[in-house]
């Protein structure tokens, strides 16, 4: 049967003894329905992009990660089941991925699972049609733009708000007040590339967390300081770790290291660097 099967005068695919779909494996594909199994466990990046046809998909109740813009622009999908948890073999939360679901315009609801601790930047933005969401206990991180534009969201049901929402996380959503006034301060550092996604790092602003070392993902930061004008810290770990860095208060995005460089086998100069702001 191969990687997956289609039965006869249908739009839906099955997997076969498959534990992910690779890296733009279905992007563009005419199916209509989506049924996966349990033994998948990871949608890697632009998996199903763009399935225009694509109405209703069901997810494997093993998913440990969804990868970015894997949904991108299925401009008819309507119904998504997620399972009920999402983690990896050992434990470690599950992740959603940049841009997963952007751009799904008839996506009426969602439910994040259980498991995963952040939702990530532009997940859901622009899912024009998003009526309700509701959030798992687990959620630690809300990436900027993960909602944005969902100008139809209605219902917001969570248990108690993560503490790192980012400032746009709800632009242009019924949500955005009621999230402005619950929200709290926090630093977003940012590594971008000339190539390749960026990366995001939220860390909590609050002044009882200053010589406190907090880590999301591979980096680590010690703030230092934090007032309502600034705040100082330093990034104990990370590729450019070391310094110390001060950054002012609802201000554009303060550069902390630029490298410009010849990277062998690219066209033209490369270059990278790392952007901090505390919204």
């Amino acid at each position: 049967m191969g990687l997956f099967s289609k039965k006869p005068s249908t739009d839906k695919i099955r997997y076969r003894n498959k534990d992910r779909v690779e890296r733009g494996e279905f992007r563009g594909n005419e199916i209509t329905e989506l049924e996966m199994p349990d033994t998948v466990r990871i949608i890697g990046e632009n998996g199903f992009r763009e399935c225009r046809n694509l109405k209703r998909a069901q997810i494997s109740n093993t998913l440990c990660e969804i990868g970015a813009y894997a949904f991108r622009d299925c401009d008819a999908l309507e119904n998504i089941v997620m399972p009920g948890e999402m983690r990896y073999p050992d434990g470690s939360n599950g992740e959603l991925g940049i841009g997963c679901f952007e751009g799904c315009g008839l996506l009426r609801e969602i439910t994040i699972p259980e498991g995963v601790a952040v939702i990530g930047a532009n997940a859901f933005h622009n899912c024009a049609a998003l009526e309700s969401v509701t959030l798992p206990r687990s959620l630690r991180a809300i990436r900027s733009g993960a909602f944005s534009g969902c100008a139809r969201l209605k219902s917001l049901q969570v248990t108690a708000m993560p503490e790192l929402i980012a400032m746009d996380a709800f632009k242009n959503t019924p949500q955005e007040e009621r999230v402005a006034e619950m929200r709290k301060p926090v630093l977003t550092i940012m590594h971008t590339f000339s190539f390749g996604y960026p990366v995001l790092f939220q860390f909590s602003a609050a002044p009882r967390l200053i010589g406190t070392e907090q880590t999301d993902g591979d980096m680590s930061v010690v703030l230092d300081a934090v007032d309502n004008g600034r705040i100082c810290f330093r990034i104990t770990q990370y590729k450019h770790a070391g310094g110390s860095h001060v950054v002012p208060v609802n201000q554009p995005p303060t550069r902390l290291f630029y490298e410009e460089y010849d990277c062998q086998g690219r066209t033209g100069k490369q270059h990278e660097e790392i952007l901090a702001s505390y919204r």
